[in-house]
């Protein structure tokens, strides 16, 4: 018996076109998802970060570790603490944890003869712009929002009351 040799015809060429053209639209497709992504935007984000009712003597401790940089969840974030002062105040009661059960507050009476204060604490973090949240380590910077404000010394909890973004 003989062999015949197969030729392309028409329709195999066809074929052969209309996958090759399916398979350079897929990668294309797959490489060009939602657009270009936009190049970093650095910027800064300038912030004060306000302590209610703090010990005059523990205000006076950590104002003297500042300048320092930021920390969270373990490491060192590219954000600084550049600036502490505070203002005296009056304090009446103290809301804190319960030891026992972290979820309960309890209040707690001053001590006699201890001064307090609202202590302020200025901080700069680098930050990518175009993102969605302004993040430093795993906490979004946002007017009012309740802040962990952490250094390699210092860790207070306390409310962002003012804020600037520095585009570079």
């Amino acid at each position: 018996m003989e062999k015949k040799k197969r030729r392309l015809n028409i329709v195999d060429i066809v074929v052969i076109v209309v996958i090759l053209a399916a398979a350079v639209f897929l990668g294309w497709k797959l490489t060009h998802r939602g657009g270009d992504i936009p190049a970093a935007r650095r910027g800064t984000i300038r912030f004060v970060v306000e302590v209610d009712g703090l010990r005059k003597d523990l205000y006076e401790s950590t104002a003297d570790l500042v300048p320092c940089q930021m920390a969270a969840s373990g490491s060192l974030v590219d954000g600084y603490i550049l600036e502490a002062w505070a203002n005296p105040v009056e304090v009446v009661s103290i809301k804190a944890k319960s030891p026992v059960n972290q979820s309960l507050e309890q209040e707690l009476l001053p001590e006699e003869g201890v001064e307090y204060v609202n202590a302020y604490y200025l901080c700069e973090c680098a930050v990518d712009l175009n993102d969605k949240l302004n993040l430093t380590g795993n906490q979004e910077i946002r007017l009012g929002r309740s802040y962990y404000l952490k250094s390699v010394d210092i860790e207070f909890s306390g409310y962002i009351i003012s804020m600037e973004k520095i585009e570079k």
